[in-house]
């Protein structure tokens, strides 16, 4: 094989060594994405995705195996996006439809493929025509129908995420010790990577982009951009799934006055009685198990009488027991905002500092 040709396998030898790696440590470290369902699914698929290069790797050749890698995909993403989901929302409801009809749609491609070009298989290892768009159709469409379901797909999990970090202050208190890093920054990357990718494929079937060992360069593509995303799921994180039925919360009336006083004051109660302000990485869905009370009623109680959500609540608890351990002892002001996580790195947030200053 030339030089040009090797490169590809090489780097397909080169990704499937990284990702034996993270496998390794996935698998000796506790890690939270893995709890979750869909974490081993992705990760054990992952290598199908090369599957074809591999192979030629090793001294043989499969047009089927270039064919028929795309199909890996969509279980791939499905596993993905079950397990994100599984991270983001306690009671996930996946629309995996678009895994289906792409896996399924994938498959009739395959073997539209090898009944239409059975002969021409036997002239490329790799199977990558250029051009004449209108007698290779089904190959170029398998690799659109595979980028615009990575396209998609990764805009969802940008939109989750984004509303999982929006609403992270309803239901805890130290947002920060909840937040998923990363994870976003390479959902933007793999939607420009499909984007680039479909661009590609289109530049190839129509002759613009004279490129003999595209296909195996498109492999390798979704191969690095679908690692970089199991990567930051194997990070550490501690995520908190969100308690609430967000359909039902957008269905069910407004919360009356009275009942929201109510149910506040059993809150409140329950806030002094478990000493709750004093907890660091308190959550909605915990105190409400100890309290007995239903989170989704504290959290509409808040936003109809006080326009506030939870971390606000439990944070004015915090500012006045930090006003009195510091009236009542020696301690300092940044060890005392740093212990109960009044302010970031042991500087006191402008909200205590102006709390202490209307109490004087």
């Amino acid at each position: 094989m030339s030089t040009q040709h090797m490169i590809p396998l090489w780097s397909a030898g080169v990704l499937t060594a990284l990702w034996l790696c993270l496998l390794l440590k996935v698998s000796r470290h506790k890690v939270a994405a893995k709890g979750f369902a869909g974490f081993w699914l992705a990760m054990l698929s992952w290598p199908l995705l090369l599957v074809s290069e591999l192979w030629q790797l090793v001294g043989a050749a499969s047009p089927l195996l270039t064919a028929a890698a795309v199909v890996a995909l969509p279980v791939l993403l499905a596993g993905v996006y079950r397990n994100l989901l599984a991270m983001l929302w306690r009671k996930p409801k996946p629309a995996l439809w678009p895994f289906y009809v792409a896996g399924i749609g994938l498959l009739v491609l395959v073997v539209i493929q090898g009944w239409l070009h059975a002969s021409d298989w036997q002239q490329w290892p790799g199977f990558a025509p250029v051009g004449e768009p209108l007698k290779y159709w089904a190959v170029y469409f398998s690799c659109l129908i595979a980028t615009f379901l990575f396209l998609y797909i990764c805009i969802v999990w940008v939109e989750h995420l984004q509303q999982y970090h929006y609403e992270l202050p309803l239901q805890v208190v130290d947002t920060e010790m909840f937040q998923i890093k990363g994870l976003s920054g390479a959902c933007g990357f793999a939607v420009g990577m499909a984007f680039c990718l479909a661009v590609i494929v289109a530049a190839v079937a129509f002759g613009f982009l004279p490129f003999a060992n595209w296909l195996s360069w498109f492999h390798l593509s979704l191969a690095l951009t679908t690692l970089i995303l199991l990567v930051q799921l194997a990070r550490k994180h501690s995520p908190s799934p969100s308690p609430f039925d967000h359909e039902a919360l957008s269905a069910a009336p407004k919360m009356s006055q009275a009942t929201a006083q109510a149910v506040l004051k059993r809150a409140e109660a329950a806030v002094i009685s478990q000493k709750a302000y004093k907890e660091i990485g308190l959550t909605l869905t915990r105190f409400a198990e100890r309290a007995g009370m239903s989170a989704s009623d504290i959290c509409l109680a808040l936003l109809a009488a006080k326009k506030s959500h939870f971390r606000g609540f439990i944070y004015q608890y915090r500012m006045k027991y930090a006003k009195q351990v510091l009236m009542s002892s020696d301690a300092k002001l940044d060890s005392v905002t740093k212990r109960l996580k009044l302010g970031v790195n042991g500087t006191a947030s402008r909200s205590f500092l102006k709390y202490l200053e209307n109490r004087r």
